[in-house]
């Protein structure tokens, strides 16, 4: 289940909406809270033959800067992200957490060896990106784009319908039952 949380805008506290419903004041700083927002959910694609994502995370990384092309002002820090690779073997290869509100930056050094074509990286210059942290990496058994085609919840993905872009909504509904099968294959 995914909680809404607010957070100060003073201090930075987050505060759960259990919290909130008792006092709207931070209880740190006083500040008077706003609304608290429940996170969303995104697909966040890369293409295998553009970006060598599997050598990254192979190295242990738990964290990466991703391109946010679509969808910049819906995504926001806290929000959850599931990877997807285009392709031959397409589907989920891991979950993450978005970790900061999107913002224009230069790509990160150490991810640039990534890309296959070095001219690529000046994407990060004209759009924004964010910082994903994984929580489960999946790799060795992936949920493949078949297994969600023949699922009734799945097969309405807005990625399987237009597969072009980097970044796609998931309903909660969808996220659950994503949970749900990669818990499954454990």
């Amino acid at each position: 289940m995914l909680e809404s949380v607010s957070e100060c805008r003073k201090c930075g506290k987050v505060v759960s909406f259990k919290e909130y419903e008792k006092s709207r004041f931070c209880p740190d700083c006083g500040t008077f809270l706003l609304h608290p927002r429940r996170p969303k959910c995104w697909i966040f694609q890369f293409n295998p033959a553009m970006y060598r994502w599997f050598d990254w995370i192979e190295e242990k990384r738990d964290w990466e800067q991703w391109l946010v092309s679509q969808h910049a002002r819906e995504i926001h820090k806290r929000d959850k992200a599931a990877i997807w690779a285009s392709g031959e073997k397409a589907g989920f290869y891991a979950i993450g957490e978005v970790e900061t509100d999107p913002s224009r930056k230069p790509l990160n050094k150490e991810q640039e060896k990534y890309w296959v074509n070095s001219l690529d990286v000046y994407k990060f210059e004209e759009k924004s990106s964010v910082i994903i942290r994984y929580v489960k990496l999946f790799v060795d058994s992936p949920l493949l784009a078949k297994e969600c085609l023949r699922d009734p919840l799945l097969r309405g993905m807005e990625i399987l319908k237009q597969p072009q872009g980097t970044n796609f909504p998931l309903t909660i509904e969808q996220w659950n039952r994503i949970l749900e099968l990669i818990n499954n294959k454990d």
